[in-house]
């Protein structure tokens, strides 16, 4: 065999090494998993930039990290109940809510909380602020609640009934709006709304699907994704006037979503579940996550995609993974 022969089976052996190891090395431990006993879920993750980001869970667990998830410190919480969302403007300003109506405030970066009056007393699943004023929360019972000034007052909003469901997770688990006209809900047994009034008035949209809707994520006015139960994943592209289907290749619940462009999104779920595409949807990609990582039966409850090649991934017991391509 000629050298030069010998120089391209050992190049085409190391780039297949090479493309296989990135295969498989996406994601890497940012967070252990260190929390026992009643604190665990990290069911809400946020991140305004590469560096800085948030997450919070159960019995009023929040963390956070300045240096891109290599160091997370444990903030002090007001109040211990389970957090089920949260929502960063930038550094410093953000929002989180749960349980009984909790809602809580930083303009320090999480470094002290004041306690919101929601104007509610259940589960609030979803929040989402399009600016330092502009926000909105869903949650049990289908309730929806807005705020025009940063929280300092919160008002209820009518979206009408979720879908028919039984148990207390029922009615509308998650919100996202693109305008402070424009913006979606979604919910039990495939609840799609949509508003473009700010919420004052929301209209249904067929979704195709009686599964339950966990997340949404809109990348502009006309094009989103929603997942949810059974590994359902739906898409749209003309703002929900029609929503689609796609193959997402799993069946397990499946409960963050995020987009970094209208081709590039993370989607996160029960057992281990992390899925990624880079055209949009039309293809989904099972990412190396905690299946390989010694940890098969997490569930990873969200995800953070800032910038593209940097994302992370909250799950049980505390534990944080990071992007890695």
């Amino acid at each position: 065999m000629s050298s030069k022969s010998i120089l391209s089976i050992s190049l085409i052996v190391f780039l297949v090494l090479i493309f296989s190891y990135a295969a498989f090395a996406k994601w890497e431990r940012s967070r252990e998993d260190d929390f026992t006993g009643e604190e665990g879920h990290m069911r809400g993750i946020h991140f305004v930039d590469e560096k800085n980001g948030w997450a919070a869970g159960d019995y009023g667990v929040i963390v956070a990290t300045n240096d891109g998830g290599a160091t997370w410190e444990k903030l002090e919480s007001p109040i211990e109940r389970d957090f089920w969302d949260l929502h960063f403007v930038d550094s410093k300003t953000g929002w989180i809510s749960g349980e009984a109506g909790t809602m809580l405030y930083t303009e320090d970066g999480g470094r002290s909380w004041k306690r919101q009056d929601s104007v509610s007393t259940v589960p609030l699943y979803g929040i989402y602020f399009l600016d330092a004023r502009n926000g909105w929360a869903v949650g049990g019972n289908s309730t929806i609640v807005v705020t025009q000034n940063g929280g300092s007052r919160w008002a209820p909003l009518s979206g009408g009934a979720a879908a028919a469901a039984v148990g207390e997770g029922t009615g509308f688990w998650d919100v996202h709006f693109v305008t402070l006209k424009k913006g979606w809900i979604v919910g039990t047994n495939g609840t799609i709304r949509m508003t473009e009034d700010g919420g004052k008035t929301w209209v249904d949209q067929t979704s195709g699907t009686d599964s339950n809707l966990s997340t949404l994520d809109f990348v502009n006015e006309t094009t989103g994704w929603a997942v949810g139960e059974g590994g359902v994943i739906l898409h749209t592209s003309d703002g929900g006037v029609t929503w689609t289907a796609q193959n997402s290749g799993v069946t397990e619940w499946l409960h963050g979503v995020d987009f970094v462009s209208d081709k590039e999104g993370i989607v996160t779920g029960e057992y281990g579940t992390i899925l990624h595409t880079t055209d949009g949807g039309k293809t989904w990609k099972v990412d190396s996550s905690g299946k390989d990582k010694g940890s098969p039966k997490y569930t990873f409850y969200d995800v953070s995609f800032p910038k593209p090649d940097v994302a992370y991934a909250s799950a049980e017991w505390g534990l944080i993974l990071k992007y890695k391509p």
